[in-house]
């Protein structure tokens, strides 16, 4: 159906940048793609697939698309297929992995596998406490299947990547090893198992995996910074011997260490797999110049520079100019609960939709009191999914249960005009006009519970992914302490976050920028007014 028709005539290939036609049109078999914020790699990522598919270079019935969350694979779906291209397999890893384990069990004659719905039940029968503790092992047991660490070797790997779970190593071990083994006994698998039971069954039967990879020649991955190990071994194992594999991802946006992510991946993948080529889209298609300036300025490692006007840095961006991003600090909580409810009073001008604007927060706790003020001032909002615990427990956010599960799972749902209350785990790949952060406060961003240098860089990347969901309209606020700190006097108010400063200093910044052109102007002004007193203003005088 598309012999004869050129690429460029699909949706949206009109208004490519030269390094996302480069990136569509590259004739490399392995290529990554690596793409800020805001630049559109899901874009190339479809048109790449549509192109080739044109072209015939690939097709489509032998084409495997993956992702993090099933609400990604329907976009990419629909997008494909608003490209006119069917057929391609689009979904998360884990489902690709069932669905082959499936397969591979039926063929040889072996039980289906038996999925567990949730790993904490079974955790909850052979480790004893409450589910608090058992949510922090169902936590460590994860990272340590997503990482490949085995029952015997969690105790050293968890003291070598400074894991804080609460637990010390040595009684996770052991839980973990009575867990396997009970697990085993019942013939049952998790959802991390599926993908390390499926590379298994490709690594230990050639026949099937040679099929495998004569009908799925052709691979594209989505957010590659967030693959873990066992993931990157399962894809690794789908290659076949002449791989044809293309990747996107943004090393800025690797926010899942703390559930086994292993952002440095994407930027070994040219070692990993020799003859790589690596293609880079930095300009930013979403948000204004202020809002990226604001952003790259949290990303800096050296939080002193900003604060000149001239070393203010404005990476690339296709949008025009937009309102100055701005701090407020708050007494407590409570303030600033009401101070963002009346703010998204304000943010919603004539035309504008209630689902325009977002108020994103580090922890699923913040958002209920900012629901009760939104509430009592009869702001409609909606409560974005409820997460599965605690920060540290974000895992139905997209890479982990609730892929494979039948169930929908609970996720933004922008059709409905209510200001979007959600976190910025959940945020991710998301985005609005109008957006309010709030609790910035230092305990919280970072989260206290981030000690290594790792996990305070990982959530130097969180603050950097909410940053940048604001198209236009972009608040920052904190707040001193909650109800009890000022009921009781207490002294041991919080402080702002210390990624607030590098923000004022390049607010500060772009502020003195903005003031000659808003002096020009009002002088303009004066001037037009002048003359048209003089001349009588509405030429009625001859």
């Amino acid at each position: 159906m598309f012999e004869g028709d050129a690429w460029e005539t699909l949706p949206g290939a009109s208004r490519l940048t030269m390094a996302q036609r480069s990136a569509i049109e590259s004739e490399e078999p392995l290529l990554c793609v690596m793409a800020g914020a805001g630049a559109g790699k899901t874009r190339v990522l479809t048109l790449r697939v549509a192109r080739r598919v044109r072209d015939g270079s690939i097709e489509a019935d032998r084409t495997l698309v993956t992702t993090f969350s099933r609400k990604a694979a329907e976009e990419l779906r629909t997008r494909l297929w608003s490209l006119g291209v069917s057929g391609v397999k689009a979904g998360t890893f884990h489902r690709t992995a069932l669905g082959l384990l499936r397969e591979h069990r039926e063929q040889r004659g072996r039980p289906l596998p038996q999925l567990m719905p949730d790993r904490r039940r079974l955790l909850a029968e052979v480790a004893t406490g409450d589910p608090r503790r058992v949510r922090a092992l169902d936590g460590e047991i994860g990272w340590a299947k997503a990482r490949l660490v085995a029952p015997e070797h969690y105790e050293a790997e968890a003291h070598r990547a400074k894991r804080r779970s609460g637990i010390n190593p040595e009684q996770v071990a052991d839980v973990y090893t009575r867990y396997e083994a009970e697990r085993t006994r019942r013939r049952l698998l998790d959802f991390d198992d599926l993908i390390v039971a499926c590379a298994d069954s490709l690594a230990g039967d050639a026949a099937f995996a040679d099929a495998v990879r004569w009908r799925t020649r052709h691979l594209f991955v989505d957010e590659m910074q967030d693959v873990n190990p066992a993931q990157f071994r399962l894809l690794t194992t789908l290659l076949s011997d002449e791989p044809d594999l293309f990747v996107v991802g943004d090393p800025n946006q690797s926010v899942y260490g703390f559930n086994g992510a292993d952002p440095t991946l994407l930027d070994r993948l040219p070692e990993l797999l020799r003859g790589t080529k690596v293609i880079r889209l930095d300009e930013n298609h979403r948000c204004t110049p202020q809002v990226v300036a604001v952003a790259t300025a949290v990303l800096r490692e050296n939080d002193g520079i900003g604060g000149v006007v001239g070393e203010i840095v404005f990476p690339a961006t296709s949008r025009i100019d937009g309102p100055v991003p701005k701090v407020i600090g708050h007494a407590s909580d409570a303030d600033e609960a009401a101070w963002a409810a009346g703010c998204a009073k304000m943010s919603r001008t004539p035309g504008r939709k209630w689902s325009s604007i977002a108020v994103l927060t580090r922890t699923n706790a913040q958002l209920v009191e900012v629901q009760t003020a939104m509430e009592a001032a009869h702001v409609p909002c909606l409560l974005a999914g409820a997460d599965l615990g605690p920060a540290s427990d974000l895992r139905s956010d997209g890479a982990h249960r609730a892929d494979v599960d039948e169930e929908r799972t609970g996720h933004v749902e922008q059709d409905r005009d209510r200001v979007v209350l959600t976190t910025f785990h959940r945020a991710k790949g998301l985005q609005w006009p109008t957006v309010l952060i709030l609790g910035l406060s230092a305990g919280l961003m970072p989260i206290a519970s981030a000690q290594t240098r790792e996990a305070i860089d990982e959530e130097r990347r969180l603050f950097y992914v909410a940053l940048t969901r604001a198209e236009e309209e972009l608040w920052c606020s904190w707040s001193e302490g909650g109800r009890t700190a000022q009921e009781t006097g207490s002294p041991k108010l919080r402080q702002p976050s210390p990624w607030l400063a590098p923000i004022e200093r390049t607010i500060v910044g772009l502020e003195k920028l903005a003031a000659p052109t808003a002096a020009a102007e009002v002088s303009a002004r004066v001037a037009e007014l002048r003359k048209r007193l003089e001349g009588g203003g509405d030429g009625s005088r001859q």
